[in-house]
């Protein structure tokens, strides 16, 4: 090195510049926590002068040209990679758009939660537990039958609840949405702000160089508009950025623009309908803010206008109101409800209305007669016109007068059998004889009860026992009893026929309630539009709390995935942009010993100066 001043300004740079490796270096591991932050360098090359003949130190002849002029620096660059920020805008976008479904999904959960268990399947089967009951009953059976009137009160007062608290859940997730609209436009302004001042900073740096700490201010706000939606991002030769997001401009950097997101007011459409300031449609293919849009308007196999096929918050809520509309049609109809609106079991809060889980109630005509359910619609044949009322079957009284039990009791036998064929089948009635004659009815009695549950038995005038027998609780004719030939029964005793002076008993059947349970069994009722299930009242239960479970496992699996993949592309780009303590060590190390060395050449020039200027050129010295 020269002892020159040459080589002075030469050693001044390498100080300047290992200084500033210092600086920067110190800079990094002082913002080590700093949000943000990407870590800096100095990009540094070798001085060289231009070939000109004009600025070569020595002769024209030598043809030398100045080489040897130490280190300069370009700027302060930032280590960034473009690829891998682009790949984790996308996937930061999914897995912001997953995690917001999976909130609203487990909301809606929470609603629906016990649908298969103490909740709409519970009191569904409370309804028809109640009129099985009912129908084991007579149908004039009043307390009963107030009975089913309450069970259906309750499975109405369920249906209603689950309607306000999904209307909750909408309102709460509508009124989330438009503040995160205004958030995001907000977060647009702010960045529109400072693209304004990183032009203004860009005009002192070189064209690769610009305010780093802007450059990090504004990538970290793009970071975060990038969990909103899937953007586009591009910095123009000024330093400012422009962003698109789902193709269309949001922030313009060239102009110093924003493009605010709008909605127009929810309660008009009952839909989410968003659009963009310039007027452009809202069409964007990740993030939270499509999360919420396909919540809020997925509304499955029936959906309109803005709705989309999503099984979001609409659709449940649709699914909960086309149970309650078709448990309701399902009843009325079996009820008569179709020819005469006072037989409906169900009807709206509301005259007119459409049925729904949020207004359907047991009807005022079923609430003031409970037994309505009970009679049946039949068609008097004299007058021709329809009538509602019980429904009537005659049992047929057998007369036995022919069975002497004065003889029974006085024959000294101790016990007697006796066959009743009934629509041919036979069986044997054994029974004791009492010291009495009333003891040995009930006797008798008590075992015909035995073979023939829910026996009516008669006494006629002269004392003997007549019955209709009563099998399943149903009465039926009796085609012939047959009294056995034993001895033992008398002489009277013979084959015993019905009488000429037999009695009709009529019983009240419920059979109409009958058929409104095996509703209950109806493989063929449709539920939704276009037919969204086919089966039976207990199946759609199933199959509506199977969508939504299998509806939450996707998407939970779908953030899972894209918040792993988010985790690598985190760790990738912490690997290129974030300070490592030990790297940086290492290099403040190497810096120092760089500027070590340097500052030990400047004395050493010095030395030499010296002695050039102050020990050359004096003879004798």
């Amino acid at each position: 090195m020269r002892p020159t001043f040459l080589g002075f300004e030469t050693q001044k740079r390498t100080l300047q510049l290992a200084q500033k490796n210092i600086d920067i270096t110190g800079n990094n591991v002082s913002n080590i926590n700093t949000p943000g932050y990407t870590r800096q360098r100095v990009d540094l090359y070798a001085e060289s002068l231009s070939g000109n003949r004009d600025l070569r130190w020595n002769s024209k002849t030598t043809r030398l040209a100045m080489a040897g002029q130490g280190v300069a620096a370009y700027g302060v660059g930032q280590i960034r990679d473009i690829y891998i920020d682009k790949r984790y805008r996308q996937n930061v976008a999914v897995e912001a758009e997953t995690a917001k479904m999976v909130d609203i999904l487990s909301d809606i959960e929470d609603v629906l939660d016990n649908f298969e268990t103490d909740g709409l399947q519970y009191f569904t089967q409370e309804f028809f537990n109640s009129l099985q009951d009912y129908a084991n009953e007579k149908p004039d059976s009043a307390e009963v039958a107030t009975i089913c009137v309450n069970t259906a009160v309750n499975l109405c007062q369920l249906l209603n609840d689950y309607h306000t608290r999904l209307k909750e859940v909408e309102n709460t997730y509508v009124s989330e949405l438009s503040d995160t609209l205004e958030y995001v436009n907000n977060l647009l302004e702010k960045m529109n702000v400072l693209n304004d001042k990183i032009v203004k900073e860009k005009f002192h740096y070189p064209e690769e160089y610009g305010p780093n700490e802007l450059y990090d201010e504004m990538n970290l706000m793009i970071d975060e508009l990038a969990t909103f939606g899937n953007i586009e991002v591009t910095q123009h030769k000024s330093g400012a950025f422009s962003v698109k997001m789902g193709g269309v401009t949001v922030l313009n950097g060239e102009e110093m623009k924003t493009n605010r997101i709008l909605m127009e007011p929810y309660e008009n459409y009952g839909e989410a309908i968003l659009f963009f300031e310039s007027g452009h449609p809202f069409n964007i293919t990740s993030g939270e803010i499509k999360g919420y849009y396909d919540m809020i308007n997925g509304n499955g196999v029936y959906a309109a206008g803005h709705q989309n096929g999503y099984y979001g918050i609409p659709y449940f809520q649709s699914a909960v109101n086309e149970f309650a509309r078709t448990i309701a049609k399902t009843f009325n109809d079996a009820n008569y409800g179709n020819v005469d609106e006072f037989r409906n079991m169900f009807e709206p809060a509301v005259e007119g209305a459409v049925i729904t889980a949020g207004n359907i109630r047991v009807s005022q005509s079923w609430k003031q007669d409970p037994t309505m359910i009970g009679k049946a619609r039949r068609l008097d044949e004299q007058t021709g016109l329809y009538f509602y009322g019980y429904d009537e079957q005659a049992g047929e009284v057998i007369n036995v007068d022919r069975l002497d039990l004065d003889s029974i009791n006085n024959n000294g036998a101790t016990s007697y059998s006796f066959a009743v064929q009934i629509n041919g089948v036979t069986k044997n009635i054994q029974f004791t004889s009492g010291t009495t004659k009333s003891a040995s009815v009930a006797n008798l009695k008590a075992a015909v009860s035995k073979e023939f549950p829910n026996t009516v038995f008669t006494l006629s005038s002269s004392g003997d026992m007549a019955g209709v027998i009563l099998i399943d609780g149903d009465p039926v004719k009796v085609s012939s009893v047959a009294v056995g030939t034993s001895t033992a029964l008398g002489v009277e005793s013979k084959p015993m026929v019905r009488g000429d002076n037999d009695k009709k008993l009529v019983s009240l059947q419920n059979s109409n309630v009958l058929y409104l349970i095996s509703q209950f069994d109806n493989k063929d009722i449709k539920f939704g539009n276009y037919s969204d299930f086919s089966g039976s009242i207990y199946e759609y239960i199933s199959f509506i709390s199977n969508r939504l479970g299998q509806t939450i496992q996707y998407e939970d699996s779908r953030n899972e995935t894209a918040e792993m993949t988010v985790d690598t592309l985190l760790d990738a780009r912490d690997n290129v942009s974030a300070v490592d303590f030990d790297e940086e060590g290492i290099n403040m190390l190497n810096y120092q010993k760089w500027y070590n060395a340097s500052s030990r050449i400047v004395t050493a020039l010095d030395d030499l100066l010296d002695k050039l200027i102050n020990g050359t050129g004096r003879v004798g010295l």
